[in-house]
């Protein structure tokens, strides 16, 4: 009964229901179809309609216990969907329901020679036809007043009270007015008109029957005037056609009981009452099937959902995990290349060996800031690069930043231009807002002409932001490249020019800034220059603070007589070399080398060394299980543990730090930062 494009229409619930749900060109043709069958059954059943049949006394029984059923039923599912959409037409069309199902019993029980010779209840000749009146009477008037109710004005008005309330009160007046009309055709039947002499119908019969036939086409009439029709009203209306041949042949057309017209009329009676069942039916079979399909729809995508979760669960533990395989596997070499030149440094005489160095330098670090770019992206990408997020004072990091490229800018002759800064705070990580704004003012002065200028500006933007401005004069950016500009590696044509880069550093920058809640834009004019924006929310200034710092210089006299023991645990034969030579600025300390795991156990335990060094991958034992071990030895427990590695992910080196490692270092190593922290530690043992 419900076209395809009704079943995928929303499940809004006030338009699944028969009373509600639009009547479509399907409905209109079935319930015509069977309109035409009842008219075409009424007009060849109405010549014969007085033709005397056999007293079937049974058949009165079944066919008014089938016509109860019906109607208690259709009234239950009435009343189930008042209790969701409670409106009171539904409410009165369900009591109209019940009613009928209740005074059919009692006509039932009234009817002469069935149960008795003159009915049951005190029944007299009379009192079967009349109940017969109100039952026809009465269901039309309901069925007007359902009408009457069902205009759009009062369709959704709810019944007064809570929806149980109203279903009682309902059930109350049924019961009452059933009960007043049996009193009124049994105890009270004199007072009535007799109706039925002789078992033939009287005038007053005619005139009753006529009038409440003429409810019955009134109530077709109503129903079809209230417009637009919903599938409910259809096939109400489908019952009233019924209702009246019901009528005609039962109570006008046939000549007594037990004729054609009087098996015929109940019959069509029958039918009546089933027609709005059968399509409550059918809708409640179609609304559990979707029911079933939303259910089923529901647990595919719960499980969809659920795969997805672990796949991404999946792949983020394994870019996790190449993430730190990577960071080991490309700081590995780097520390030995950039540790050993750091050493070269140092140690050579001739300005031409110290170009050499610092080429060398140059390459390694170059390279180490790629490797670092390109994790970095990767890290925000997976969600794991750590953020800081607080109040920064942007005029710091402006001055900051301008002062570290200033060299940069004096060499290509640029002019650097700061307009007074907006003296605020927004919410950022404060290394990585100057890392931002460091790359754009070294892309500005980079892509720049000679001579030329690069503005920088900071004022209030829109929503409680403030808005950094970066402006170089160069040549601009074709319109057509624009939207490339933020992708990783690609460098919009210059690396056809001399100018150094990787194509990374936009692409970070990007990524750094919406990571801080903020935006990073760009606008350029082709031979003027690009102005790169970048906003950020507005914040509170913090409480101020008292920062203390302590530098150590590698060449410190006083540190000269330091003495102790370092146990550096490494299986990277170059690492342990670049160790040896860093101590050699040491000469009181004493450094011991342990290639495996278990090896370094026991060294510790048998040299009890005041600093154990530890990277993490070793050929026997993991490093994290080396520093358990230490941890839970009593002889090693208060040894501090530092760990050394090329695995610089956030999420280790909290670990380790969390397992009791005093410091965790990352290679390429810092010479300085070594000596800093081996000073630091055993200055502190001597004392």
């Amino acid at each position: 009964m419900r076209s395809p494009a009704r079943q995928s229409e929303s499940a809004d619930e006030r338009r699944v229901f028969l009373s509600t749900l639009p009547a479509e060109r399907d409905d209109r043709r079935l319930a015509l179809a069977v309109v035409f069958v009842s008219v075409s059954l009424f007009v060849a059943a109405v010549p014969f309609a007085k033709m005397p049949l056999g007293q079937v006394w049974a058949f009165i029984p079944i066919y008014q216990s089938a016509l109860v059923i019906n109607d208690v039923i259709t009234a239950v599912l009435l009343l189930g969907q008042f209790r969701i959409l409670p409106a009171r037409a539904l409410l009165v069309l369900a009591s109209g329901y019940l009613f009928t199902a209740c005074i059919t019993v009692f006509h039932t029980l009234s009817f002469p020679g069935l149960f008795s010779p003159t009915g049951l209840l005190g029944a007299g000749s009379q009192t079967t036809a009349w109940l017969y009146m109100f039952w026809h009477g009465g269901f039309p008037i309901v069925v007007i007043t359902y009408a009457l109710l069902k205009d759009e004005a009062r369709e959704t008005s709810p019944a007064p009270g809570p929806a149980r309330w109203a279903v009682l009160r309902s059930l109350t007046t049924v019961f009452a007015v059933v009960g007043g009309l049996t009193l009124l055709a049994t105890v009270g039947q004199g007072a009535l008109p007799m109706v039925i002499l002789n078992n033939r119908y009287t005038p007053t019969m005619i005139f009753v029957v006529s009038a409440v036939w003429g409810l019955s086409l009134l109530a077709l009439a109503v129903l079809w005037k209230r417009r637009p029709h919903s599938v409910l009203d259809l096939w109400l209306m489908v019952v009233m056609c019924a209702w009246l041949f019901d009528i005609a042949l039962a109570g006008v057309l046939n000549g007594g009981r037990f004729d054609l017209g009087f098996y015929a009329g109940r019959i069509y009676g029958l039918l009546a009452a089933s027609f709005v069942l059968l399509v409550l039916l059918l809708e409640n079979g179609m609304l559990y099937a979707r029911l079933v399909e939303v259910h089923e729809r529901e647990r595919q995508e719960r499980r969809r959902v659920q795969q997805a979760e672990e796949a991404a669960t999946t792949a983020n533990r394994a870019k996790s995990e190449f993430l730190s395989r990577m960071s080991h596997e490309l700081r590995t070499p780097l520390n030995g290349i950039i540790g050993f030149a750091q050493l070269l440094e140092l140690e050579v005489q001739s300005a031409e060996q110290r170009e050499s160095v610092d080429h060398i330098l140059k390459g390694g670090r170059h390279l180490l800031g790629l490797i670092n770019e390109v994790l970095d992206i990767a890290r925000i990408e997976a969600g794991k690069l750590p953020m800081s997020l607080e109040p920064v004072l942007v005029s710091e990091v402006l001055r900051a930043a301008l002062d570290m490229v200033r060299p940069q800018a004096s060499i290509k002759r640029i002019a650097l231009v700061e307009t007074p800064a907006h003296d605020g705070y927004v919410t950022a990580d404060r290394q990585r807002l100057q890392q931002v704004v460091l790359n754009l003012l070294s892309n500005a002065i980079k892509y720049n002409r000679e001579g030329g200028v690069v503005r920088v500006a900071c004022e209030t933007g829109p929503a409680a932001r403030l808005r950094l401005t970066v402006a170089d004069t160069g040549r601009g950016i074709a319109p057509e490249m624009m939207e490339r500009l933020f992708r990783p590696f690609d460098r919009l044509g210059a690396e056809q020019t001399t100018i150094e880069g990787t194509g990374l550093g936009l692409a970070l920058s990007h990524h750094l800034v919406e990571a801080m809640g903020g935006t990073l834009s760009a606008t350029s004019t082709i031979g003027h220059g690009t102005t790169f924006t970048v906003e950020l929310q507005r914040a509170e200034s913090p409480p101020v603070a008292v920062d203390s710092t302590k530098s150590v210089d590698t060449h410190d006299a006083g540190l000269a007589g330091i003495r102790g023991t370092v146990l550096y645990i490494e299986d990277n034969l170059s690492n342990v070399r670049l160790l040896e030579r860093i101590m050699m600025w040491r000469p009181g300390v004493r450094l011991l080398s342990a290639m495996q795991g278990t090896r370094g156990l026991e060294l510790a335990r048998d040299h009890r060394p005041e600093l154990i060094i530890l990277d993490l991958h070793l050929p026997d034992l993991p490093g994290s299980d080396v520093l358990a071990r230490l941890s839970a030895d009593p002889r090693t427990r208060g040894i501090p543990v530092v760990i050394l590695s090329a695995d610089a992910t956030p999420g280790q080196i909290k670990r380790l730090l969390e397992q009791g490692a005093r410091e965790y270092l990352t290679k390429p190593l810092d010479i300085r930062q070594v000596l800093a922290l081996v000073d630091d530690t055993l200055v502190n043992v001597e004392a």
